[in-house]
């Protein structure tokens, strides 16, 4: 960004000009403001709560009308300004005209590069253009909802899921013999990560791992590894300083040299076509696709929000003039 471009977009900030136009004018967010959540806009305090940022730029919107209601714009520090939409049309239009043809959008990859930064740029998650294109064409049939939901898929995870599920209950029966007691209480999350982490790798890879592996090692790596990237995405700086000074690059070394394990046996199936590997084809060497694993393992640990939350969508606007005649 030069100088110009920067000069001239804090000159528009400071007498509160709007910088978009069209028929579904959105309002401006404040940095400050009493009885909100927490700023509008991620730091090391709040980045773990991508909720409230949210809530907080809808948390004075209802004094407003039309779509100023639904459609916010953080715009400060000279940097290009950054709308946070929860109108259905508006999201549609925007979805419309984002790919890699000449005028379209580009997808903002700003909030996921920490995730680049230790995933690879070269993935389905932070690439643009032709290449996000090519990968999406190439993913879209074999891993679709259409292709997945069959009941002929779903025999061929059979046995994959009983020997799962056996293994799971005759743990739970050891555990009860040797404490003597009828109900034994766990801690539900950590047994989630881990059997999830299981089917993605055993029953929808195809590959070979232990729960106890699981457990002990690659569930801690890929725990570290998320919170890793997140805060590499928020404040990249200071945490490669705090790294730096309490000796966690060396644990932080060795938990990607795990996951980097796990990615392989997440691979290691594909030559025999075993899980839905066989489903998939291309050319591409599995070097290629490493990026696309690498985002894929830790992923299903995301949250899935059912609350209206689920639907913001959040677009860096470049060019402005694009958000135009949206209905």
């Amino acid at each position: 960004m030069s100088f110009q471009t920067w000069s001239a977009r804090l000159r528009q900030q400071f007498r509160g000009v709007n910088p978009f136009d069209g028929d579904c004018l959105p309002t401006r967010v404040s940095l400050f403001g009493f009885g909100r959540p927490t700023l509008p806009f991620p730091h090391l305090w709040n980045y773990k709560n991508p909720i409230k940022i949210f809530e907080t730029f809808y948390s004075d919107a209802e004094k407003e009308t039309g779509s100023g209601k639904h459609n916010r714009y953080l715009y400060l520090a000279g940097l290009p300004p950054v709308l946070l939409t929860r109108e259905p049309a508006v999201i549609k239009a925007v979805l419309a005209a984002t790919g890699d043809k000449p005028g379209q959008f580009d997808r903002d990859t700003s909030p996921m590069a920490g995730i680049a930064r230790a995933t690879g740029e070269d993935s389905l998650l932070y690439s643009n253009g032709p290449i996000w294109r090519r990968q999406k064409r190439l993913s879209a049939e074999p891993f679709s909802r259409a292709n997945l939901f069959q009941p002929e898929k779903f025999l061929g995870f059979e046995q994959t899921f009983r020997k799962t599920v056996a293994e799971r209950l005759e743990t739970l029966r050891s555990h009860q013999q040797a404490s003597g007691e009828k109900v034994s209480r766990i801690q539900l999350e950590p047994e989630i990560k881990v059997l999830m982490i299981e089917m993605l790798v055993n029953n929808f890879f195809g590959g070979r791992v232990s729960e106890k592996e699981l457990r002990n090692r690659f569930v801690p790596a890929i725990e570290m590894l998320i919170d890793h990237m997140i805060s590499d995405t928020v404040a990249p700086v200071s945490q490669a300083l705090f790294r730096m000074l309490t000796g966690r690059n060396a644990i932080l070394k060795q938990k990607m040299a795990d996951f980097e394990a796990l990615t392989d046996i997440a691979l290691s199936g594909r030559a025999e076509g075993l899980g839905l590997w066989n489903q998939f084809k291309s050319d591409a060497t599995d070097e290629a696709l490493r990026s696309n694993i690498r985002v894929f393992l830790p992923g299903q640990w995301r949250p899935r929000p059912r609350s209206r939350a689920g639907r913001y969508h959040i677009y860096r606007t470049h060019p402005i003039s694009k958000i135009r005649s949206m209905r």
